[in-house]
């Protein structure tokens, strides 16, 4: 690599890390790489953009893919715990063998994605067609198509939704919202399914938890709600 190149690729590096800190999303873009990554947790991932990675055997915790590209990528044997797939392209991936727990595929194209010995755990497949791909044990997963029209929210969880749209920290990742006073109710109605009354409750005290932090997934408001009321 002439020096020149390393130049710019530094600069570049160096303003991805100002953006970070700064607290702006950083755009992830990469393409036919032969090494093999390990996997990450803890982060939102926008307008990913990857194709032909290796990530056998890696592991994934608390990550949301938003409106990104993974194309080609081998997952075999990989580990996602509190996954969210949003809006995303994962034509002719495979995860054989993966392990997927509190997962969710949401508007997502699985075309060509092979999930041969998959082991599922409360995963969802939101308005995604399964049938694209191969060896999602539907047996094992809960499919949704149908927009839940007729959710509930009781007074609590009307107050504390408002109130949480309008912090930055939780509403900018859209995991609860749509906009700021627009509530996704694909996630609502799996949160009331499964808390009840003790949704409203739970994300009320979020309101006033101070640290509002990596709340990226379904599974991270999950994890929340149930050590709030000691599930």
């Amino acid at each position: 690599m002439g020096r020149g190149k390393q130049r710019r690729k530094y600069k570049q590096k160096k303003k991805r890390m100002e953006k970070a800190k700064r607290g702006k999303l950083v755009r992830f873009d990469l393409q036919n790489s032969g090494r093999k990554y390990s996997g990450f947790r803890d982060k939102y991932c926008y307008q990913t953009n990857i194709h032909r990675l290796i990530y056998k055997d890696a592991k994934f915790q608390n990550v949301k893919f938003q409106a990104s590209n993974i194309t080609n990528c081998n997952y075999k044997n990989a580990s996602f715990k509190g996954i969210d797939f949003c809006n995303s392209n994962l034509k002719n991936s495979t995860f054989k063998g993966a392990r997927f727990e509190n997962v969710i595929f949401m508007n997502c194209n699985l075309k060509g994605a092979d999930f041969t010995d998959a082991k599922f755990k409360n995963v969802y497949f939101i308005m995604t067609n399964i049938e694209v791909a191969k060896g999602v044990n539907k047996e094992k997963v809960c499919i949704l198509n149908k927009y839940p029209k007729d959710v509930q929210l009781d007074a609590n969880c009307e107050v504390a939704l408002f109130r949480l749209g309008q912090i930055s920290k939780i509403y900018k990742y859209h995991v609860l919202h749509v906009s700021p006073t627009k509530i996704n109710m694909w996630v609502m109605s799996i949160l009331l399914e499964k808390y009840g009354e003790g949704t409203g409750r739970a994300l009320n005290a979020l309101v006033k938890r101070k640290d509002k932090r990596f709340f990226y997934t379904v599974a991270s408001y999950m994890n929340f709600i149930e050590s709030y009321l000691k599930l």
